[in-house]
């Protein structure tokens, strides 16, 4: 996956306001090994990870199997449809999950919404869906999409994200690189607020 996914741990994706670029996760087998050990889970650990059936995701998920076992983890992987894999996500029928996040719309709210908050309101959020309870960590959220001083709000979603990075049931590891290539002779593309949302009616040639 080399030039097309870069190492990024935080919930805003590197350009977004405020995002981190701290890198906290780290592969370390005897660490692993040994907090295997003091949960007594060192004789023996099987944990199914669903994912989508295309690349990169099975790719990925072959790696992860390789470094689970080197731990003694031995991890199961079972192939879906995209849409299996959400249903059994948003029915909490997994035990691991390798899935992927697009902001809707380019604020850090889109996604901190989605990974801080969890109002136990029947919003759909990942945090709700991985039935995380963090009432102090939504307050947070709320708070921080209604500051009007934007320094102080970036702020804020730095803190959250390094909470999130502390205690979360979920790990962020990658961020996809997509690019855009246009011959020389093509100007007016633009981006728009949405990452699906691309305009075209200016484009000329």
């Amino acid at each position: 996956m080399k030039d097309h996914y870069q190492v990024h741990q935080g919930f805003l994706g590197a350009g977004f306001p405020g995002s981190l670029d701290t890198i906290p996760y780290k592969l370390d087998i005897p660490r692993a090994r040994a907090i295997l050990h003091a949960a007594g889970l060192d004789h023996g650990l099987t944990i199914t990870l669903d994912v989508f059936n295309q690349a990169p995701f099975t790719e990925i998920a072959q790696s992860l199997q390789a470094t689970f076992g080197a731990a003694g983890i031995r991890l199961e992987i079972q192939p879906h449809l995209t849409g299996e894999v959400y249903t059994l996500v948003r029915t909490h029928r997994v035990q691991a999950v390798w899935l992927y996040w697009i902001p809707d719309y380019f604020d850090a709210h889109s996604s901190a919404s989605a990974f801080a908050l969890n109002l136990n309101d029947g919003t759909n959020s990942i945090a709700a869906r991985a039935s995380w309870q963090i009432p102090q960590l939504s307050a947070q959220t709320q708070d921080a999409v209604r500051e009007s001083d934007p320094g102080r709000r970036l702020e804020l979603y730095r803190q959250i994200q390094l909470q999130v990075q502390r205690s979360a049931p979920y790990v962020i590891a990658l961020q996809e690189r997509s690019e855009v290539v246009m011959r020389a002779n093509i100007h007016g593309y633009r981006q728009g607020l949405n990452a699906d949302m691309v305009y075209y009616d200016r484009v000329t040639k």
